[in-house]
């Protein structure tokens, strides 16, 4: 596809593809909006008029009528319900974004579809692209770690779906799967999971039922053992989001999105993020396309999916008393 334009469509024009949608005005002209599709009338109109693309309201006439290299899906987590499929189908190579689903089946049926066709994917795991991310792979894997520590604690989103488990998933699924992800990234597979939630310092949110607060128990794979924690009850100083790796040799903390810092007896390395990591993950993505070579992507679908099976884990033992969770 070499010397072709991406003809590109997105399915949500909400938050999340206005994040993506800044980048493509400096990525013209290899790729280009030409057909966006939102529930919200005023968002489809809207992305439209950005991009001189057409809206719609129904995801499936978008597809039916229009002749697009590739597709974006950028709705809420309970949202997924066949429109990747279709997707695929019609031949469009795909970036979803995190979570990928909330059913696993799911997720892994658009994973066998995506490879059966051959096409193109990436999830919206944007954090793997960050400048000094091999940098902090390198010393995980020179480094003897012995255990880590993990957050994201801050405060409760806006949007109406977040709330409520049955929508979002819950905090660890639709948020803190960044930093599984990332511990993911720099430990490798997880073996067992064991997790406890808490309710009750959330008391004044109007249909609100999911955890103010968990803690899940991680082994990898490797022999690596760590906790991530989460928390949306936090309303004033107090937030933190990352990760600390504690070494026989050395200590490396990560603030997510922020800065790396690295301390051993004789050295210290600091890094501040230095690169636009989400511009370089939607390049990433037109790039595979164009040069047909999904191994230009770090942040495919396939290990959206191994996340989304980690943190789906997290929730069932939660609500099972702390179940030990072993993953195959």
């Amino acid at each position: 596809m070499s010397g072709s334009i991406v003809k590109l469509g997105f399915i949500g024009c909400g938050g999340i593809a206005g994040f993506h949608f800044n980048h493509f005005n400096e990525m013209l002209p290899e790729a280009r909006v030409t057909a966006v599709c939102d529930l919200i009338d005023e968002r489809a109109a809207a992305a439209a008029e950005r991009f001189s693309a057409t809206a719609y309201k129904d995801y499936r006439e978008m597809l039916n009528s229009e002749r697009l290299d590739a597709v974006y899906v950028c709705v809420e987590p309970c949202a997924h319900d066949g429109m990747e499929l279709m997707a695929i189908e019609k031949g469009c190579h795909l970036f979803v974004e995190k979570p990928v689903a909330l059913d696993l089946a799911y997720a892994r049926k658009v994973e066998k579809a995506l490879a059966d066709k051959g096409l193109i994917h990436a999830a919206g795991f944007q954090d793997r692209y960050i400048d000094f991310i091999p940098t902090m792979q390198n010393w995980v894997s020179a480094n003897q770690v012995g255990f880590f520590n993990a957050w994201w604690v801050g405060g409760m989103p806006g949007v109406w779906w977040w709330r409520n488990r049955k929508t979002s998933g819950g905090q660890a699924v639709e948020q803190t799967i960044h930093i599984f992800d990332m511990c993911r990234n720099l430990f490798g597979e997880v073996v067992e999971v064991q997790a406890f939630g808490r309710r009750g310092v959330i008391d004044d949110v109007d249909n609100y039922d999911t955890e103010d607060a968990s803690a899940v128990n991680l082994k990898f794979e490797s022999g690596v053992i760590g906790t991530v924690y989460s928390g949306c009850f936090v309303r004033g100083p107090g937030s933190k989001c990352g990760i600390e790796i504690f070494a026989k040799n050395g200590h490396l903390e990560y603030v997510e999105r922020v800065s790396m810092t690295i301390q051993e007896q004789n050295r210290n390395i600091f890094c501040k993020v230095g690169n636009d990591y989400g511009q370089e993950s939607d390049i990433a993505f037109i790039d595979a396309i164009l040069e047909n070579d999904q191994s230009l992507i770090v942040s495919n679908y396939n290990e959206a999916v191994k996340s989304l099976e980690v943190t789906l884990a997290a929730n069932r033992s939660m609500d099972n008393g702390g179940e030990l969770i072993k993953l195959s």
